[in-house]
């Protein structure tokens, strides 16, 4: 799917309405609730989160993660960091907690999100895009979503940043986080 971003005008598209499994592209659509909540001021980049062992429970060993742990203090603003750039599947789950109280809580809000933005083919399931068959998009609907997310500066600062220092938290020493977008860098 190509679009001009300034006129909406589809230039190019193949498939563009069929369903696919979004994987990480999920952590978007997370990354836009957060950053909505923030608008709304129930949230703020600085407000110190602790990690709470629930949110690490679906997290699979061979799982994306910037090795959060239960009980660490880390900032909204370094929670984001994580996810966007490390794309960390335990921050996502965070956001969820700390945007909702709970991640299936945080769930329906995406969905909710996902139908008030347009989307028609998307259904989530999860916070971070781990594969479940009830999981899924389109590329059109990614489109939707991502333009929503680029409307705001701290997105679009942190999905365009190649590297990021998170500082040492309660329970970690200083993390080095690179992006996971081979169209920024090669790490």
């Amino acid at each position: 799917l190509l679009i001009d971003r300034d006129t909406d005008q589809v230039l190019y598209e193949q498939a563009a309405d069929e369903q696919r499994y979004p994987a990480s592209i999920t952590k978007i659509m997370t990354a836009l609730l957060t950053l909505e909540a923030i608008g709304r001021g129930e949230l703020d980049l600085n407000t110190e989160i602790t990690v709470d062992a629930a949110a690490l429970a679906d997290i699979t060993e061979d799982s994306s993660t910037a090795n959060l742990q239960a009980g660490e203090k880390i900032t909204v603003k370094n929670l984001l960091y994580c996810l966007l750039l490390a794309s960390a599947n335990e921050a996502a789950n965070v956001l969820a907690m700390a945007v909702s109280g709970d991640i299936p809580t945080f769930v329906e809000l995406m969905n909710q999100r996902a139908q008030e933005l347009g989307c028609t083919g998307t259904h989530f399931a999860n916070t971070n895009g781990l594969h479940d068959v009830n999981h899924y998009t389109t590329a059109y609907d990614i489109y939707l979503f991502f333009r929503e997310a680029m409307k705001h500066e701290t997105f679009m600062t942190i999905t365009g940043s190649v590297a990021y220092e998170v500082p040492a938290t309660n329970k970690s020493e200083a993390r080095e986080l690179h992006t996971t977008n081979s169209l920024l860098s090669n790490w």
